[in-house]
């Protein structure tokens, strides 16, 4: 559940890009969220995940069940997992986005910033910016969008063609 869910109540459409990313890490690592892991450090899937991703060992994190994998294609799940459960809300990438990047060979995905990690006691550790609200551009103008559709392109696209930026009406 995305922190800005669990604390105020705040639904958008990065509420449902953070539970994907969730399910991405839980998905590579073989694990839920939060596991009766005698580790503590464990215990937390997202914590777990955002150390390992610093430390530079995310691969650690791959289910050891898996006998036979890419270890390119976990290393990218891992970190599209990682974007899509940050902590601030505009930082995480819309599901077109998301899409765009899961199904093309030469897109690099930018660094994530650290997950809204719920904690052993069920507190959650965020920033103020998770709680920014993500719609409030849409009710700007149509320069507006236009800026954000081209540092779209620009922030996730080789080149100007390759991203489409489709308002959705909301």
């Amino acid at each position: 559940m995305a922190p800005e869910y669990a604390l105020h109540g705040y639904l958008s459409v990065k509420t449902d890009v953070f539970s994907f990313g969730v399910l991405v890490l839980e998905i590579v690592s073989g694990r839920k969220n939060h596991d009766r892991q005698p580790d503590e450090e464990k215990a937390d899937l997202l914590s777990y995940t955002w150390k390992l991703y610093q430390q530079g060992k995310a691969l650690e994190l791959v289910d050891p069940n898996l006998s036979k994998y890419s270890r390119d294609e976990a290393a990218m799940c891992i970190q599209l997992g990682l974007l899509c459960c940050q902590s601030s809300v505009p930082d995480r990438p819309e599901m077109n986005s998301v899409n765009l990047m899961l199904s093309s060979d030469s897109f690099n995905l930018p660094r994530p910033g650290k997950p809204g990690i719920q904690g052993r006691r069920g507190r959650w550790t965020t920033t103020s910016t998770a709680l920014t609200n993500t719609n409030a551009s849409s009710s700007g103008t149509g320069a507006n969008k236009a800026s954000a559709s081209s540092s779209l392109v620009e922030e996730y696209s080789r080149n100007s063609i390759s991203v489409s930026f489709i308002d959705e009406g909301r």
